[in-house]
């Protein structure tokens, strides 16, 4: 399985394919255009105020990615695949079967449902390349449609996974879209939850976490931190892991 990382998240995952460097005139380019990506995302990745109107029943997040994909293979859930490189030393990257040469620079982009409700887009450019692997940075979209909330849970065995940073601004009675964990108001021992385990307080730094499955391929992983609250809303900061299972 090839791990989707977000940059927010600085502890590498299990697993993972630390980025392979080589020399390269064009990587400070990129390294200014990764972070842009990243900052960019960072201001967009909340779901609760997508760019465009989506249904209260879809969940929208925007993840910084890494991507590494070994020679021979395909990157799970996609129709990218990576063949080495070819005759002229370019990266071979296949693309649904056509092939699609790439310099370091270049764009590799794709879109498609790799489960049942879920949509996601693949915004990325190549970073680095040699006959072993390619490895891509950029953006995923990711869209959970016809959300079903179901609170604990395990997940299952993943075929992507992405990592989201979003803000949650809510009014008193509202709930964290995708999941049950609802606002009630402030108290003299802090912003009042419903919908959480054990104690239902947080005071101002807090940690608020919270999982479960949103759709019947899709487990969320919520950390959050309260930032400031009062009687009538809370904002909370943190990340949304989303794990998009096989």
């Amino acid at each position: 399985m090839v791990h989707f990382f977000a940059i927010v998240n600085t502890r590498r995952a299990k697993g993972a394919t630390m980025l392979r460097t080589r020399v390269s005139p064009i990587l400070p380019t990129l390294a200014v255009m990764f972070f842009t990506i990243v900052l960019g995302a960072g201001c967009s990745a909340n779901p609760f105020s997508s760019r465009s109107v989506v249904p209260p029943s879809t969940l929208v997040y925007d993840a910084p990615v890494s991507l590494t994909i070994k020679s021979g293979t395909l990157l799970p859930g996609t129709s990218i695949a990576y063949g080495g490189k070819t005759d002229t030393g370019a990266g071979k990257i296949l693309i649904a079967g056509l092939v699609a040469p790439k310099q370091t620079g270049d764009t590799v982009d794709w879109q498609g449902s790799p489960s049942p409700d879920v949509s996601v887009k693949l915004g990325t450019r190549v970073a680095t390349f040699d006959d072993q692997s390619i490895t891509l940075v950029g953006t995923a979209h990711i869209e959970i449609q016809n959300v079903a909330i179901k609170p604990g849970g395990s997940p299952g065995t993943a075929q992507m996974e992405f990592s989201a940073p979003v803000s949650v601004s809510l009014n008193k009675n509202e709930s964290i879209p995708g999941s049950n964990v609802t606002y009630v108001g402030s108290t003299s021992d802090g912003a009042q939850f419903l919908g959480i385990e054990g104690y239902p307080y947080r005071k101002s730094l807090d940690s608020l976490q919270y999982a479960g499955r949103v759709g019947p391929k899709a487990f969320l992983r919520l950390d959050l931190r309260v930032t400031t609250f009062s009687e009538s809303s809370v904002l909370l900061v943190g990340t949304a892991n989303i794990r998009i299972e096989q």
